[in-house]
């Protein structure tokens, strides 16, 4: 009888210590796990921003500046870092009117923010562009007839950026490199100076 007892008390002892080395859930844990469709951001790096632009653009040997739109795409990879890419639309003249270039600039941007934590942060840029362009011609070139091509080119810049509680404008001013292909404008300076203002809204 006493070997029994002793052997019931010595399993019941056992079971309590290994019950006390199983592993609990903690379901407060569970508290913090993403629902269904939330987003998840990492911290410190801002949301991608969907964005309007409108500006001012003067190429060097053009008749007259112009005023353009188009749309943009920020992606920040840091505070630091944003990649931001864009198409634009835009119509020149030459040649005191006689040739007119319709161009549909896509340029691809790195921005480098100086200041990222404040309301007004400067920041300076740089890339490459895609030129679509289509030439007409008209008045003493009416004969010529029309080419269509396309070209790349670089630019460099520096602007700032708002932040307006939600929405972000920026304005910046860029240098525009290009090299026409067209044998139409190869004497035509195409080098541009670019004034770009924006409104975006994360996505």
């Amino acid at each position: 009888m006493r070997r029994n007892l002793a052997a019931l008390v010595m399993a019941a002892a056992m079971g309590s210590a290994a019950s006390a080395q199983d592993p609990v859930l903690d379901l407060s844990l569970l508290s913090d796990a993403p629902k269904a469709g939330e987003t998840i951001t990492l911290p410190g790096v801002p949301m991608p921003e969907f964005g309007l632009r409108a500006g001012y653009l003067k190429q060097r040997d053009a008749d007259d500046g112009v005023w353009f739109g188009g749309v943009q795409v920020r992606v920040p990879l840091t505070e630091v870092f944003t990649i931001e890419g864009s198409i634009e639309f835009h119509t020149s003249e030459f040649n005191d009117g006689d040739i007119e270039v319709i161009q549909y600039p896509v340029q691809a941007s790195v921005l480098v923010f100086l200041l990222p934590s404040s309301p007004v942060c400067p920041y300076v840029l740089g890339g490459l562009g895609w030129y679509y362009t289509t030439v007409d011609f008209s008045g003493s070139l009416d004969g010529v007839d029309s080419e269509t091509d396309s070209t790349v080119g670089a630019h460099l810049g520096f602007g700032a950026r708002f932040d307006l509680g939600g929405l972000t404008a920026s304005a910046d001013l860029r240098y525009l490199f290009i090299e026409p292909n067209e044998d139409a404008l190869e004497d035509e300076n195409f080098d541009s100076i670019q004034l770009v203002l924006s409104l975006s809204f994360p996505f």
